[in-house]
């Protein structure tokens, strides 16, 4: 079994989120506004999904319909908590944002390492 590439880059850039949110949490970052952790953590996840998922976008819509709306879902819940943490600079909400993030990465990468074929869906 072998992660596409596109999807490397996803773990990479997640990844990158979540160190900069337990840095942030921990103490190293912690003088910096929860907002402005939720800005980087937002940006870094909208640049994963835009290199795993928009290049199979098309066969994610002609896809299972219960993953198509459980990931619009997640992205709905994570970017109503990001503009909720811009916008209060609320630990509670970037925690969410943060969950939300991994779950979306676990279940794109999930889905096209386990469920897909790399080469099925144009990614590898």
């Amino acid at each position: 079994m072998s992660i596409p590439w596109r999807d490397r880059i996803a773990t990479l850039l997640v990844a990158t989120a979540t160190l900069i949110y337990l840095l942030w949490l921990t103490g190293p970052l912690g003088g910096l506004p929860a907002s402005s952790i939720a800005v980087l953590v937002l940006a870094l996840g909208f640049i994963a999904s835009a290199s795993a998922v928009v290049p199979g976008f098309a066969a994610l819509l002609s896809g299972s319909r219960l993953y198509l709306a459980l990931a619009s879902l997640g992205g709905l819940v994570a970017l109503a908590c990001g503009v909720l943490t811009v916008a209060q600079a609320t630990e509670h909400t970037l925690g969410l944002l943060v969950i939300a993030t991994i779950g979306l990465w676990a279940a794109a990468t999930v889905r096209d390492t386990v469920v897909h074929r790399p080469s099925a869906v144009g990614v590898g």
